[in-house]
């Protein structure tokens, strides 16, 4: 077995944030906070993909993909599977799903001693007006297990307890919440055994870095006071709100931008009991980041209405435009056009080496039938030589940005550009492909790549 840790890792904050909730501007502060919040285009799967494009590494061929959130796409359906497509992972790696609040830390603590890919992802959701309506957010992490980079695990311990905290029936939407003064409780308590027997297994005294999470707010105020934590989790939370599961490897993520290697690292998260888990930073930590650090995601996101959020959300309905629904994709051509699909591959001719997207028969260039060799254009920048306005859209978006533009190495890429209002696409603006869901029809949910604006590289990126 590998040695247990963690070899690379990345997370996703979306681009958005929401810290007001009156539908009527003029009317007193009914909640307060801030939350992340994905985009209409998004989901706990495309989230999942966007995290792990960052880590730049794949799992051991023998490894496995877990996938752990509350609220996938589909029931039944492996959501694993799309992510493992998206990503062209290896065949071997096998593509596993995991649900339920405490998903997130388990698929970290498998993933570190198997060399196995965790990915944590979800698109949390409330009844509107909700009192924690500013205290749930969206969010995505992925870490590459097996190695010692980023991180070495010392210890780890685990305390189980069955209570009724947060909770939601098959075919809801949204959590149940028992009076968080009566869970509080049982978590600290659950929390006091796991911390102690880990911090003893490790050797080590006092963490140089706490970090906690719970899906409890009591909870995690009431640990971190015990455990002396600097508050840095606690301001990342505020900013976000509670990511469900990817929580604790969020908050974990963030510790690992601002370590120092050998520090200590004491990560605890309290969701139907607790989990403790004790790292210390690898001298590579540097190097085992693959994204722009959580706080550089936190500061580049834009405020979105609340209005907006709603209908993001399908939480009002709005009428939309008069055109019949988008057609819903086919199993057979969706299985013949995978490469195309997930893996946004064109073809390179053999006799021009021009590149042909959708990738055909025939070369668009020289017209050769002598074939070519499949070239993935998902992490390449395009530069945009057209837009169109788009005012009829079934999106959720009176209107959004249809645009060509050129791949750098070859390939031209026809889509929609989201992360971005309509009218800021210009030509010459520059791009990189997004995983992102199209739209749903007949229960079959259409995910194919659109372009978002390339982000400027900056300090702590």
């Amino acid at each position: 077995m590998p040695e247990p840790g963690i070899a690379a890792y990345a997370a996703y904050v979306p681009s958005y944030f929401l810290d007001d909730v009156r539908l009527d501007p003029d009317a007193p502060a009914a909640a307060r906070g801030t939350r992340s919040v994905a985009s209409y285009d998004e989901d706990a799967v495309t989230m999942a993909v966007e995290a792990a494009r960052g880590l730049g590494r794949s799992p051991a061929a023998s490894g496995h993909l877990l996938l752990a959130s509350v609220l996938a796409p589909y029931d039944a359906k492996t959501a694993a599977t799309v992510v493992h497509e998206a990503l062209g992972l290896d065949g071997g790696v096998a593509g596993i799903d995991l649900r339920g609040h405490r998903s997130g830390f388990s698929a970290l603590d498998l993933a570190a001693g198997t060399g196995s890919l965790a990915i944590a992802a979800d698109l949390r959701q409330t009844h509107p007006g909700a009192p924690d309506e500013l205290a749930q957010g969206d969010g995505a992490v992925a870490f590459v297990g097996g190695g010692s980079e980023a991180a070495s695990v010392l210890a780890r311990a685990t305390r189980t307890v069955e209570m009724l905290e947060r909770w939601r029936l098959p075919g809801e939407t949204t959590d149940r919440v028992w009076d968080e003064r009566f869970t509080a409780q049982l978590l600290v308590e659950a929390a006091g055994p796991a911390v102690t027997e880990a911090l003893r297994a490790a050797g080590v005294e006092r963490p140089d870095v706490v970090v906690v999470s719970s899906s409890n707010a009591r909870a995690a105020a009431a640990i971190r006071r015990a455990l002396g934590s600097d508050g840095a989790d606690a301001a990342v939370e505020t900013a976000t709100g509670w990511t469900g599961t990817a929580h604790p490897g969020l908050l974990l993520a963030d510790a690992l931008d601002r370590a120092e290697p050998g520090a200590t690292v004491l990560l605890v998260s309290a969701t139907d009991g607790a989990d403790a888990m004790v790292l210390r930073v690898g001298d590579g930590v540097r190097a085992a980041r693959g994204a722009p650090t959580v706080a550089a995601q936190l500061a580049a996101r834009r405020r979105v209405s609340y209005g907006t959020f709603l209908r993001w959300r399908g939480l009002i309905e709005v009428q939309g435009p008069a055109r019949p629904a988008s057609p819903a994709p086919a199993a057979p051509p969706i299985h013949r056009r995978r490469g195309w699909k997930y893996l946004l591959e064109g073809m390179r001719c053999d006799s021009c080496d021009r590149v042909t997207t959708p990738p055909g028969r025939a070369c668009a260039a020289c017209g050769s039938l002598d074939g070519g060799k499949p070239v993935s254009l998902r992490d390449r920048v395009a530069t945009v030589v057209s837009v169109t306005q788009d005012r009829l859209t079934t999106m959720p978006e009176p209107e959004v940005a249809m645009v060509v533009a050129d791949v750098e190495g070859g390939g031209r890429l026809t889509g929609y550009a989201t992360d971005v209002t309509a009218a800021d696409v210009v030509v010459g603006s520059r791009m990189r492909p997004t995983f992102r869901r199209l739209w749903t029809t007949d229960a079959i949910h259409n995910y194919f790549w659109k372009l978002r604006p390339c982000e400027e590289p900056t300090d702590g990126d």
